[in-house]
């Protein structure tokens, strides 16, 4: 089938993309600059969606079957503007305003790359993670906007993500800068006491494509593995050559702390962060875990090496140990 796929040159998107055409499908990018890696097969629409005229956005969706939504969400808000209104106009609107152009095209099927924040606000509702960080609000009233905008025919799935590893040309993976921050010295590493999900970029792709093709329509949590932040950092700084001797282990407190500063620095850079700091510092203290089993079961997805994975994403965050 056609596929239209928003944001297919970044850290994801290149992974559905070739995915994509690996499968036989034929592809059409949406992105805001030129691109310089992407096979010759695939057709480049350039534009930000968030600024689209209706005019320009149905002529882009027109005779695709299938819309990926795979761009990446804002985080943090220009302290100039309010902050759930920035988040909604961001996060949430323009993607809406896609599947509805989308539908109205006769396109049968959608695909948007989540957040397991959703996954952990709907399995554990008394964290009320919504009602007080903006960003998480976003990106569960994405998920809850896109399918008010579609018609009955028009599946609509969403891949609720958490840690993304693996290697992209140009792009970087989130874990990459979380490491060179909690590293101390050439042998000591910070980690967060609690659990969290990490999934493969293969497996992302593989996810999109099956739950495309499946007109899947529902959340779906997508994981790798379940792994305590010290086992995780521990594999990952292994991976770039510098095996930690010890690892510190943070109270939530210390985490708090952290959040705060960074909320400080981005402050002095002229934006604000979508997360709340104590609520933030509470879930890394805690389980930040998904099923892998519905991935597995519902979409097909198969196991993957995250050890792999971890190897691939190293030698980009080996360099940026190096410049420090």
């Amino acid at each position: 089938m056609k596929v239209l796929v928003v944001g297919g040159t970044g850290f994801i998107g290149h992974h559905i993309v070739r995915e994509l055409l690996t499968h036989g499908h034929d592809v059409t990018v949406l992105v805001r600059t030129p691109p310089t890696n992407l096979p010759a097969a695939v057709a480049v629409q350039l534009g930000d969606l968030t600024d689209l005229s209706d005019e320009r956005l149905n002529t882009i969706v027109a005779g695709h079957r299938g819309v990926i939504v795979a761009s990446a969400a804002a985080v943090a808000a220009p302290r100039s503007v309010d902050i759930d209104v920035f988040f909604h106009d961001t996060n949430v609107a323009p993607v809406a305003r896609l599947l509805a152009a989308g539908s109205r095209a006769q396109c049968d099927r959608a695909v948007i790359l989540g957040s397991f924040y959703a996954t952990l606000q709907r399995e554990q509702p008394s964290l009320c993670l919504a009602e007080i960080s903006p960003y998480i609000a976003s990106r569960i009233e994405q998920a809850e906007h896109a399918r008010a905008a579609v018609n009955a025919e028009t599946s609509v799935a969403v891949l609720e993500l958490p840690y993304v590893a693996g290697t992209t040309p140009g792009r970087q993976s989130p874990l990459e800068p979380m490491l060179h921050s909690m590293s101390v010295g050439n042998a000591d590493i910070l980690a967060y006491p609690g659990i969290t999900a990490v999934v493969t970029a293969t497996q992302v792709a593989q996810a999109a494509i099956a739950a495309l093709d499946r007109r899947a329509d529902g959340n779906y949590p997508v994981v790798t593995v379940n792994l305590p932040w010290a086992d995780l950092f521990t594999r990952l700084a292994t991976a770039t050559g510098r095996p930690p001797k010890r690892i510190w282990k943070l109270p939530a407190s210390l985490i708090k702390l952290m959040l705060r500063r960074e909320g400080i620095r981005q402050r002095r850079q002229g934006f604000t962060l979508g997360f709340h700091p104590t609520q933030w510092s509470n879930l890394h203290a805690t389980a930040m875990i998904l099923d892998p089993d519905i991935a597995r079961t519902e979409l097909g997805v198969e196991p993957d090496d995250l050890d792999k994975a971890l190897q691939d994403t190293a030698p980009t965050a080996r360099a940026a140990t190096e410049l420090s």
